[in-house]
């Protein structure tokens, strides 16, 4: 039994920390979705824990997330640099080998980048259609969002590496 949890303790331990992020969003999300201000605008008054909780977790895992897709990238380039990843065209060429990042993302990795996306969508969502009668947590996360999703499409969009540039002659 010990060593079941001895060789699944990093999942468990991603599990845990994924379910408290969907737990405490999710009743963010219902608090704020199902409030009716009695002043139009006003927004819900939150629990002061709920708030700090759903920063920390928002915060942890978007920092999570963006680390983890920063060093495979670098590992991947690393090995690319070295001979070592992709096919030998597309290193002397300097493309951008995205399915070399994905192939080497972990599913705790893929499974905690898919949660924080639906979440933070719904976040976005409900701070759109709520306006100001949602809360500044939930303005907060859906602008990190939104610079997360654009720092990733930065990457997303890239085609080349930069690298020295042919000579023309």
């Amino acid at each position: 039994m010990g060593d079941i949890f001895r060789k699944q303790l990093f999942n468990i331990i991603a599990a845990v920390f994924l379910a408290l992020f969907v737990i405490v969003w999710g009743n963010v999300l219902i608090q704020v979705w199902v409030f009716i201000p009695e002043i139009p605008g006003t927004p819900p008054k939150l629990n002061g824990a709920v708030v700090c909780a759903a920063g920390a977790l928002s915060t942890s895992l978007s920092s999570l997330t963006a680390s983890a897709l920063g060093f495979t990238m670098a590992e991947v380039r690393r090995e690319e640099q070295a001979g070592g990843g992709g096919s030998a065209g597309q290193a002397s060429e300097g493309i951008f080998d995205a399915g070399g990042i994905t192939t080497k993302l972990s599913g705790r990795v893929i499974t905690a980048l898919m949660v924080y996306l639906v979440i933070g969508m719904l976040v976005l969502g409900v701070w759109l259609v709520k306006g100001t009668a949602s809360t500044d947590l939930i303005g907060a996360f859906s602008l990190s969002l939104l610079g997360w999703i654009i720092g990733a499409a930065g990457v997303v969009f890239q085609t080349e590496k930069p690298g020295p540039q042919p000579s023309a002659g």
